[in-house]
């Protein structure tokens, strides 16, 4: 059996880490890493339930793409948990040590990915025949339609290939676009400004991962629709894709894809 070790250098060949944001957290974040892998499990987030799922399958290591942990806070709002009694985080530790299991993260470096990565494939998640792609910047794209559609119609493809009933649309669905751009993961939440960006690069109209009331509200203001998914339902698409890439580069390891994330608690 390859150790977990070797299993990250054949995966960093597909997304090598200096691909990634410099400063962000990449690689094993969790166990050993020269132990033996009978099984991998990927997943967008570890949480009680994935785990579970993984050892279920037979797994032993985890590629996840967000942080394992619930971050601690202090605040002037409320008073909260010490840092060393978050509920999810002490649950978390006790699963992954009871099962033995050793998490590698990839984040950035799988955003950034061409074509497999995570604002490609949830583009080819709309099954949307026809696209082009007018514009681009490393970590999203704009994409012009065969011909002008109607947000609704545009609406009806994020929840056909997206799934899960989580999108709903902020703006006026009967207006005609034909150029959007697809915002994945926390990008409507977090990057204030990337509509804009998107805007000027000629999108009519975004879908986003995850909202900031606030920054669609901006959006409206510039005359962009907003369709929201979840942060996970918009890059699980690509955590399955990199189940099957990871697949056929391990034959002889079983691979598995964890649907995590709100939907499958």
């Amino acid at each position: 059996m390859p150790t977990a070790r070797e299993i990250a250098d054949v995966f960093e060949t597909i997304a090598p880490i200096e691909s990634g944001i410099k400063g962000d957290e990449l690689g094993f974040v969790y166990g050993d890493s020269g132990q033996d892998v009978r099984g991998i499990a990927c997943m967008w987030i570890v949480t009680t339930q994935s785990i579970v799922a993984a050892v279920e399958a037979g797994a032993n290591m985890i590629i996840c793409h967000e942080s394992i942990w619930m971050s601690p806070q202090e605040s002037p709002w409320y008073d909260g948990p010490a840092e060393d009694g978050l509920h999810s985080n002490l649950v978390r530790k006790e699963l992954l040590d009871r099962t033995g299991m050793v998490v590698y993260r990839s984040h950035s470096n799988w955003d950034a990915l061409r074509g497999d990565g995570v604002p490609d494939q949830a583009v080819a998640a709309l099954g949307i025949d026809g696209l082009r792609e007018s514009a681009r910047q490393k970590f999203f794209a704009v994409h012009e339609l065969p011909e002008s559609r109607s947000i609704a119609w545009l609406f009806q493809k994020a929840q056909a290939g997206l799934g899960y009933g989580a999108c709903r649309i902020f703006g006026d669905p009967t207006r005609m676009v034909r150029r959007f751009a697809f915002l994945i993961g926390g990008f409507g939440e977090n990057q204030l400004h990337m509509p804009q960006a998107a805007r000027d690069l000629g999108a009519e109209a975004l879908i986003i991962g995850e909202m900031s009331e606030f920054i669609v509200i901006a959006c409206l203001e510039m005359g962009l629709p907003v369709i929201e998914t979840l942060h996970s339902v918009s890059e699980m698409p690509a955590i399955r894709r990199q189940a099957q890439l990871l697949a056929a580069r391990l034959p002889n390891v079983p691979v598995y894809f964890i649907p995590s994330g709100v939907t499958a608690m």
